[in-house]
């Protein structure tokens, strides 16, 4: 539920940007929750945060594109590779998983016979 709030909360915040200022902060903040809370998501929790990250990356910063620095630009190129990195950790940990779950499946069924 908490998640849910913060992606919420997030979608809000989105909306709201009135400056480029507030973009890039709103933008660095929900990088910062993905970081913090990645390793929990669910599949459901990363297609609400890929809608958000769409936002930053698309109709947010054509908003603001021709006012950013080449600071910020970098500095949204960064948060670009850190939310493409945590994607892939969250990806790699669920083929852990299904791995994982494969494994004991076939163990069952190796000590049934």
């Amino acid at each position: 539920m908490k998640k849910i709030l913060v992606v919420a909360l997030s979608l809000f915040l989105l909306t709201a940007c009135e400056s480029k200022d507030s973009y890039m902060s709103d933008f660095g903040n929900f990088i910062e929750r993905i970081q913090e809370k990645s390793d929990s998501f669910t599949e459901r929790d990363w297609e609400k945060a890929d809608d958000q990250f769409s936002k930053y990356t698309g109709s947010s910063y054509e908003k603001y594109a021709e006012e950013l620095s080449n600071e910020e630009k970098l500095q949204i190129a960064k948060y670009q590779t850190i939310y493409a990195t945590q994607k892939a950790k969250a990806g790699i940990k669920s083929l852990g998983d299904g791995l994982k779950d494969a494994a004991k499946k076939a163990k069952k069924a190796f000590d049934a016979e």
